[in-house]
């Protein structure tokens, strides 16, 4: 569809005259097409200007016109209104079109260049470049191109940062993610869902337990009674390491001390002979190394997490072994941990990414033919500024310092990415962004964004309920999306697997 002709401005700025009528839009793509040069150059709109073809003051003068004629109840009939007035679309160059996809442009158009809106055949080229887990479709301004888009599967362990107000699509975004992951059955995904609104979606939606593949690539564990298909959270204290404990208390050097004291003392009993021995023999037992008042508080806070419901006194039962081995088997693994309170749920999440990140990281070291061929593991996290607003304190900090180089990624999920440390959010290469209201929010992620997105701060503020931008090394530009509805995606993956099925049944030799 015709837009308007180029009339200036940059290489980093194009500006498009727009017909008076044209219905252009914020974050619309456009093509330039350079017929000199036999180039097709794609732009995105970020900005839209009034013009008019008059004096200063022109527009100013007539508007006041037009005012008293309202006061007197009479008409403007302005002549010629398609030609005098336009608009002006202020547009950054994404790169020029070519036969492997889109190379950055590094001249101009040339002058009065033909611009026209997008088509689906302008993506041909790039269709490898959008990803093998497809999220949504491609966006442009208001509307949606059959162009199905997503992220790199090698973006998984690179890290990825979802971030969004409330009532945005956070939740509905990650679940269709999820449910790519198990479509494509290569990749594993451990997610914690401190609101419960995975499983079965609540409230009429759909969870990841209605995915048609759930049963052999889901598996789920919480401590409420869920319909079908989980299993209870049950950690034995064996599996508790002196880090995890760091999720829950701020210890004193000397309590630290004696927390590794007891751990290299008790060996993975340390909790148990703690919890166990009285002040005194504790006492002793360290050698008279450490004050009574430090037994006694490194005691009770011991005392208090072997009283967790989700403690288990078994020293076999090993939650661990379960989640690693469905997740070196490419699943999501589902952790419900509504039921829980804070304390607890930090203690789970922690336990368990940690086992995955150790894991890999022994794997890496001791088996790296073994290691090859594990599938990428991407972690994700519920309000993840409780976890990542220190680089230390939690295990997730330094998987997202680290985790890249054994195969395990970390997503956070937040809706104040400012609150998120400046160096922990800089190593998350590949962001989704959804509509952020707070201008802080937006220029925490344009610092760390892998991509420039300085220019897409209008767009980002005008973002509806499931439209995204996502910015990532792996994406030839930050792509505007469309976010499938989890309903409807569920609903296209069963017509798609009845279709294969029933091509299945097809006896070819009868024909």
């Amino acid at each position: 569809m015709y837009v308007g002709r180029l009339v200036g401005r940059s290489v980093l700025e194009l500006w498009v005259r727009c017909r008076y009528d044209s219905d252009i839009c914020l974050g619309e793509l456009l093509v330039v097409e350079d017929e000199e040069r036999s180039k097709n150059y794609l732009v995105r709109v970020v900005d839209i200007k009034y013009g008019a073809d008059a004096g200063d003051g022109w527009m100013e003068r007539t508007a006041g016109n037009i005012i008293r004629m309202d006061m007197a109840n009479s008409t403007y009939n302005m002549s010629d209104r398609e030609f005098r007035l336009y608009k002006i679309a202020v547009c950054i160059p994404l790169g020029c079109l070519v036969s492997g996809g889109i190379e950055k442009a590094k001249h101009i158009p040339s002058h009065f260049s033909r611009v026209r809106k997008t088509t689906s055949e302008d993506y041909e080229s790039m269709k490898s470049l959008m990803g093998d887990l497809k999220v949504g479709v491609m966006r442009s301004g208001g509307h949606t191109l059959n162009v199905n888009v997503g992220i790199e599967g090698e973006a998984l362990h690179h890290h990825i940062g979802v971030f969004a107000t409330t009532g945005m699509g956070k939740s509905n975004l990650m679940k269709v993610l999820a449910g790519a992951v198990m479509e494509s059955g290569r990749y594993g995904m451990l997610i914690f869902d401190p609101h419960g609104e995975y499983y079965s979606g609540g409230a009429g939606r759909r969870g990841l337990i209605h995915h048609p593949l759930a049963q052999d690539k889901l598996r789920v564990y919480s401590t409420r009674r869920l319909q079908r298909m989980y299993s209870t959270i049950r950690i034995s204290y064996t599996e508790v390491n002196v880090e995890d404990m760091l999720s829950l208390y701020e210890f004193t050097q000397s309590q630290l001390e004696m927390l590794y004291a007891a751990r290299a003392l008790f060996g993975r009993e340390w909790m148990r002979e703690i919890n166990e021995r009285d002040g005194d023999d504790l006492y002793y037992q360290f050698g008279e190394r450490f004050h009574e008042t430090t037994i006694n508080v490194v005691k009770r806070r011991v005392e208090r997490v072997m009283g967790y419901e989700i403690i288990s006194r078994d020293p076999t039962i090993s939650i661990t072994r379960s989640v690693l081995s469905s997740l070196h088997s490419a699943m999501v693994v589902l952790v419900d941990t509504s039921g829980l309170h804070e304390g607890e749920e930090l203690l789970v999440s922690n336990v368990l990414a940690r086992a995955v990140f150790e894991e890999n990281r022994r794997i890496y070291r001791e088996k790296p033919s073994e290691f090859r061929s594990l599938p990428s593991i991407l972690i994700t996290i519920e309000e993840a500024q409780r976890m990542l607003a220190t680089p230390s304190g939690t295990i997730f900090p330094r998987i997202a310092r680290e985790g890249r180089k054994f195969k395990v990624g970390l997503c956070a999920i937040s809706q104040q990415p400012k609150l998120i440390h400046r160096e922990i959010l800089s190593q998350f290469n590949t962001l989704f962004i959804l509509g952020l209201a707070d201008k802080r929010d937006r220029e925490a992620l344009a610092y760390s964004a892998k991509q420039d997105i300085s220019a897409l701060e209008n767009e980002i503020q005008t973002l509806m309920p499931g439209e995204a931008i996502i910015t990532s090394p792996f994406t030839p530009f930050p792509l505007p999306i469309k976010v499938h509805m989890y309903e409807e995606y569920l609903s296209r993956i069963r017509r798609k697997r009845a279709v294969d099925e029933k091509q299945e049944f097809i006896d070819e030799k009868f024909f």
